[in-house]
């Protein structure tokens, strides 16, 4: 367990916790080690995702839906982050169910959410938002990284070499996509991408509602939409999560900042990793 200061191609540093060959933000070591004996409740719903996938987004839904009504939740979801927080904080929340929610995977999870078979909630993102997200987060949490500022052109390969914190994305969808595979007769598990959503939000939410034994209709799943719509939940956020978490909200936005030999480079890799998974038929890069 230490803190390890890496390098993008421009040779600008970028600093990580590592903990058995894994790197996460700078955060509590002590949290990480603990995060396997958390105690957790069987009715706990867990929202996972590789980082900037949209969690913010769909943790809010959820916790709308979860309540039964269409009105902000009164703080972050990472108050219940678990590589983030104490039990103690995890505790101090006693609704039930709770929507915990983390970027870690799977043999990664506290030991009593698989043991108890709590409700898993995967979210897919394409990887090309998801970098230019995720560059946008590197540079903007100077805490957590020790102030990188590289330049997208430099930090793209670092991110395309798994070099960023919770590893490589494709490293990270293969294993969950198997994990799922292995577990969907243990845990409940509900699959959603992040461009279904943008396309047809009130029809998705259906569908978690459904999962979730939600009774709603649709007044409730289109008022949920709208409180959810990227404008409204970064007003309505602005008190408990910093401005710059809430960026762009868009599908696509990648095609603004890869160039042409950039996007062949991403495609090449991404046609070799992703051959023979079937998440990719989940994964759009763009949408109508």
């Amino acid at each position: 367990m230490s803190v390890v200061e890496d390098h993008d191609m421009g040779g600008n540093s970028i600093s990580f916790l590592e903990v058995d060959g894994f790197r996460y933000p700078l955060v509590d070591p002590e949290t990480i080690k603990g995060l396997p004996q958390m105690k957790v409740k069987g009715d706990d719903i867990f929202l996972l995702a590789y980082p900037k996938s949209g969690t913010h987004w769909l943790w809010e839904v959820t916790s709308m839906l979860l309540q039964g009504s269409a009105n902000a939740i009164p703080h972050s979801k990472s108050e219940l982050m678990v590589e983030f927080q104490t039990q103690e904080v995890i505790d101090a929340f006693p609704a039930s169910p709770r929507v915990l929610n983390t970027h870690v995977r799977y043999n990664q999870l506290p030991l009593q959410a698989r043991e108890k078979k709590c409700r898993l909630i995967y979210l897919l993102r394409n990887p090309k938002d998801v970098a230019l997200s995720y560059y946008h987060h590197h540079r903007s949490f100077k805490k957590f990284y020790r102030g990188y500022s590289g330049s997208f052109n430099d930090y793209l390969p670092f991110f395309l070499a798994g070099k960023t914190d919770y590893g490589s994305w494709f490293d990270s969808v293969l294993q969950w996509e198997e994990d799922i595979k292995i577990q969907r007769d243990r845990h409940p598990i509900h699959i959603i991408s992040y461009e279904d959503m943008k396309e047809n939000p009130v029809e998705e939410i259906r569908k978690l509602a459904g999962f979730l034994g939600v009774s709603g209709d649709d007044s409730l799943y289109n008022a949920v939409a709208n409180k959810c719509s990227f404008e409204d939940m970064k007003k309505e956020k602005e008190p408990y999560e910093p401005k710059f978490v809430y960026r762009k909200g868009e599908v696509g936005n990648w095609q603004n900042w890869l160039t042409p030999d950039q996007n062949e480079m991403f495609d090449k890799l991404y046609q070799e990793k992703m051959k023979d998974s079937k998440f990719k038929d989940n994964i759009r890069f763009t949408l109508p």
